[in-house]
C-alpha cells in the first residue's frame, strides 16, 4: 500500500492565509482571547517540561544510587548524593 502524497500548492496556502486574515479581521476570534490562551499553553508547555526533567532526573539519580557496588559507576554515584545531602544539609 502506498500512501497518497498531499501536495499543496502555493495558490491553497494562499487561500488559507486569506481566510485566516478574514476570520481575524472580522473579530471572530478576540485578540486577547487568542493571547491569553498562547499564554497558558506557553506555561503549561514550560511546567511540563520542568516536571518532566526533574522525573527524569530523579529515576537517574535513583538508578545511580542501585550501582554503588559496581567500580565506576559507584563513586559517581556517591559523589552526586554527597552534593545532594550537603545542598539539603544548609
Amino acid at each position: 500500500m502506498t500512501k497518497p502524497k498531499n501536495k499543496r500548492t502555493n495558490k491553497e496556502y494562499e487561500e488559507l492565509g486569506r481566510r485566516l486574515d478574514n476570520i481575524y479581521l472580522t473579530g471572530y476570534i478576540d485578540r486577547k482571547e487568542m493571547l491569553k490562551m498562547s499564554f497558558l499553553r506557553g506555561m503549561a508547555t514550560g511546567l511540563g517540561g520542568v516536571i518532566g526533567a526533574t522525573i527524569v532526573v530523579t529515576l537517574l539519580l535513583w538508578a545511580l544510587s542501585l550501582f554503588d557496588t559496581v567500580w565506576f559507576i559507584g563513586p559517581i554515584a556517591n559523589n552526586v548524593k554527597n552534593t545532594i545531602q550537603s545542598q539539603t544539609d544548609k
